[in-house]
């Protein structure tokens, strides 16, 4: 079973990887000539963050032998990689300009001259580095649980019986 800061930040996460594929899946439905790569990479990024983050934690939270630190850490870090990879590449992509600025609507690939898909990807980036630091933070924190709990979520150091140390009723 995983702990309830994971689960928590596994909700939080939910929340934003929803945003992030609702807004880029409709960034890639709507373009107008070409198909960009880093939006389909957006809509790939927040549909394994869902499979891998959110189905997974919620069947490890059901099913024990599924909850391993080692698979955990793996997933994390891998979808925190995704995420700044995608992030990145679409914040490139789009720059940092206003989407009031005519001649930045009609040279970008992304926002093709339409002030709502400038918009649009702007917020996917915002929700996706959102995403990113979750994922981070949920890195950390199982990572710590490696160290801590070993490879397979058990410590294999045999407990040492504490000596020389009084009892209740020899007090």
């Amino acid at each position: 079973m995983l702990s309830y800061g994971d689960l928590s930040l596994r909700t939080i996460n939910f929340v934003f990887l929803v945003i992030i594929l609702g807004l880029s899946g409709s960034l890639a439905a709507t373009t107008n000539t070409q198909h960009n790569s880093q939006v389909n990479f957006i809509v790939f990024t927040a549909a394994w963050g869902l499979l891998t983050s959110t189905c997974y934690g919620i069947a490890a939270n059901f099913f024990s032998f599924l909850a391993s630190p080692l698979f955990l850490t793996i997933t994390d870090f891998l979808n925190t990689i995704f995420t700044f990879a995608g992030a990145t590449a679409l914040a490139k992509v789009i720059g940092c300009h206003s989407c009031t600025n005519s001649s930045y609507l009609d040279g970008n690939s992304v926002a093709q001259g339409d002030k709502n898909r400038c918009r649009k990807s702007q917020a996917t980036v915002a929700f996706t580095y959102f995403s990113f630091f979750v994922f981070l933070f949920s890195l950390v924190i199982s990572a710590i649980s490696i160290t801590k709990n070993g490879l397979l979520g058990y410590n294999s150091r045999p407990k040492i019986a504490r000596t020389g140390v009084p009892t209740m009723s020899q007090v």
